[in-house]
């Protein structure tokens, strides 16, 4: 049996008049081939690294939370310059993320080393 991997988004809007909700669930069109979960620290402040995917090299998915400050994720990292792309708020909604080409991280407050817990999907 080929492998899979499905991701299912499930989004509550309450409290402003009638409650809204919206679902979602699709299975990637890759065949993944590896998946690796981490939980992390950004070893040192004010400073990108580069998510480390173990032996995947095509990530066809990738989710990540920040646990304890926000980060900032640049999803197209090119030629050593960190563009922030998007803000993972601390202990809020994770990012579910298709199809990303080189993703490093750095931290959204100055001198922060933020904790972070990612798993990624691809292939090898």
């Amino acid at each position: 049996m080929a492998a899979t991997f499905d991701v299912a988004v499930l989004a509550e809007l309450t409290g402003l008049g009638k409650d809204q909700t919206f679902t979602d669930k699709g299975t990637d069109g890759t065949t993944p081939t590896a998946g690796s979960y981490m939980y992390r620290v950004l070893a040192t402040a004010d400073t990108e690294e580069a998510l480390g995917l173990g032996d995947i090299s095509t990530v066809t998915c990738l989710i990540i939370r920040a646990i304890d400050y926000d980060l900032d994720l640049d999803l197209d990292y090119a030629a050593a310059t960190f563009n922030a792309d998007l803000t993972v708020k601390a202990g809020e909604i994770a990012a579910v993320i298709p199809n990303p080409v080189l993703v490093y991280v750095k931290n959204n407050g100055a001198a922060e080393t933020p904790a972070y817990e990612y798993f990624v999907c691809g292939t090898t």
